[in-house]
């Protein structure tokens, strides 16, 4: 089903109502393209700056300015003049700068009116001394196509409305959700990684990122509970064929620092087959003495599920791995034995010596999500051949706070209430996220 922009006013009513939804519909458009950036209309008053739309921090940086013109049916001189009023109160006004300005129209201007506009333009940016594309124009078939490319088509023209009743009586009907032999939801949505969990496993830069520094240092990776520092650190190492022994604190209560060395001497001890110097009692050289004497081996100690409340133990710890890391660097001549250390808390905010830090480690931050969220529910959906809809997956992303543990979660309720329906989804996603705060 295509519609125009005729249809578009139709559907709106009258021109009013045409030229509001205009407004709203770009905005919604440029909401889209740049989903890192503050979008937002302005509020019509007086003393507006000139502005529909704005893309920026306004009064903290230059802002791009997109002026809605619902041009329909003509572009005369009237029209002519709106731009030109709207144009130069923007570039004029006291309260911002202005980075470019675009004016969206829903017409194709014919041969005489592309003659004035650029004339026009061309007289703007050399009055005001600018660039050739500070100035521009984006006419009604560009914007049906970034409507398309951003899926939004059928939003805005409303097309999705007799879709809907499709899917409303689709979803009155309960499915219950049955895998085939090859679908193990329990691989697929794993928590601790191991080979056989590649498959599901969604790759970021941080994967390479992490590699290529282990080759040069050691790594301090640090990001908040469930956004994957474990699963990064296990698969990376393991893909790599690379020998790692895993010093595991979560088992301990923690109560100080030396608690943490201790766990740490005992893995090195197991690892190694190799006891502590009974007569050294500095733990630090313990453990270095023992990796001292292991031999040239190439392999990464990881230090991992570090998770203390109090900040004072936490400064203490992180002060103590940063003088076992140095203290091994001084004595040792294996280059090829690596620390890996994994934190919830930013190390710049826990370590004392920051330039001896970033000496002997480069940081590696887990959280960033925003970018890659969707990508995982891709994945998950697809293996688990749930083949939930766009606007099921728009809500659990929505609920799932950019963190993949908590979407994994969603999926293992929405499995376990075995129903697929808009009203079974809803209820998965409430109580997982009542299960966070309770």
């Amino acid at each position: 089903m295509n519609r125009n922009w005729s249809d578009f006013k139709a559907l709106n009513g009258n021109i009013a109502g045409a030229r509001e939804a205009f407004e709203d519909a770009c905005e919604t458009l440029f909401r889209k393209m740049y989903p890192n950036k503050h979008v937002s209309q302005m509020k019509v008053s007086v003393g507006d700056g000139g502005i529909d739309i704005f893309i920026g921090e306004f009064g903290k940086e230059p802002i791009t300015v997109i002026q809605c013109k619902f041009f329909l049916e003509s572009f005369d001189d009237s029209q002519k003049s709106q731009i030109r009023e709207s144009f130069d109160t923007a570039i004029k006004s006291d309260k911002y700068e202005l980075k470019e300005w675009i004016l969206c129209i829903p017409r194709v201007i014919d041969i005489n009116e592309n003659s004035w506009w650029f004339k026009w333009k061309h007289k703007k940016i050399e009055e005001h001394s600018k660039q050739v594309d500070f100035i521009k124009i984006t006419n009604g078939n560009e914007l049906i196509d970034l409507f398309k490319e951003n899926d939004l088509y059928n939003q805005i023209f409303k097309i999705e409305d007799s879709i809907k009743i499709d899917e409303i009586h689709k979803a009155l009907i309960p499915k219950k959700i049955e895998f085939s032999k090859e679908i193990n939801p329990q691989i697929i949505l794993f928590n601790n990684y191991s080979k056989k969990n590649e498959a599901y496993y969604f790759e970021r830069n941080i994967d390479s990122e992490f590699i290529n520094s282990l080759k040069l240092n050691n790594l301090w990776v640090f990001g908040g509970s469930g956004f994957g520092k474990t699963a990064l650190v296990n698969r990376n190492l393991t893909n790599n064929e690379i020998d790692y022994c895993y010093c595991d604190l979560s088992p301990i209560n923690i109560t100080s620092s030396e608690d943490v060395l201790e766990e740490i001497l005992c893995k090195i001890e197991d690892k190694f087959v190799k006891e502590r110097n009974a007569d050294e009692q500095n733990k630090i050289k313990q453990i270095c003495q023992i990796l001292c004497n292991a031999g040239t081996k190439k392999i990464t100690i990881v230090i991992d599920e570090l998770s203390v409340n109090e900040n004072s133990i936490l400064k203490n710890i992180a002060n103590d791995l940063l003088h076992l890391v140095t203290h091994f660097c001084n004595i040792s001549e294996n280059e090829d034995m690596k620390f890996v250390v994994s934190t919830i808390s930013n190390p710049k905010d826990i370590v004392e010596n920051k330039l001896k830090a970033l000496e002997h480690f480069q940081y590696l931050n887990c959280n960033d999500w925003n970018n890659h969220i969707d990508g995982l529910f891709d994945v998950l959906n697809s293996s688990l051949g749930l083949n939930l809809s766009e606007e099921i997956k728009t809500k659990i992303l929505d609920s799932s706070q950019n963190s993949p543990r908590i979407l994994k979660s969603i999926f293992r309720k929405i499995l376990s209430l075995n129903i697929l329906s808009n009203a079974s989804i809803e209820i998965a996603i409430k109580s997982t996220i009542s299960e966070l705060v309770c």
